[in-house]
Formats: C-alpha cells, structure tokens, sequence
C-alpha cells in the first residue's frame, strides 16, 4: 500500500477514535462532524476532511487531540 495512503488511513482511525473518547454516543460525534467549526473556517470538520489534502485530515486529527489530551 502506497504511503500516502497508510498515512490516510492513520488520520481516519486517530479522528475515530478521539470522537469515539470524546462522545458517548455515536449521534453526537456524527452531528459534530457535520457542524460548521470556526476553526476549519466555518466549514464541518466533514468539509475540511474531505478536501483532498492529507494537511486536511491531519488538522482535523490535531483539533480532536487537543481536546482529548486531557484525557490520554
């Protein structure tokens, strides 16, 4: 698998995993997910995943984290 891809994928899991510590339920990360985010510049962290960028996925990756660090 090219590397670009495995990197892809890391993102995906990591972003699904912080949502999956950060709300006890799956409607509510998923509503998350498609409210618009000041910082993504008022686009859904939805949005800003799907650009095209893997610098896409991973600022999505680093917001989670900052949230959920307090809890690692």
């Amino acid at each position: 698998m090219p590397h670009d891809v495995v990197r892809r994928m890391g993102y995906v899991l990591g972003i699904f995993k912080a949502l999956q510590l950060l709300y006890r339920e799956a409607a509510h990360a998923d509503s998350w997910l498609k409210r618009e985010n000041r910082a993504f510049g008022g686009q859904t962290p939805l949005q800003r995943m799907v650009a095209g960028d893997v610098t896409d996925l991973a600022a999505v990756h680093a917001y989670l984290d900052s949230y959920r660090g307090a809890w690692s």
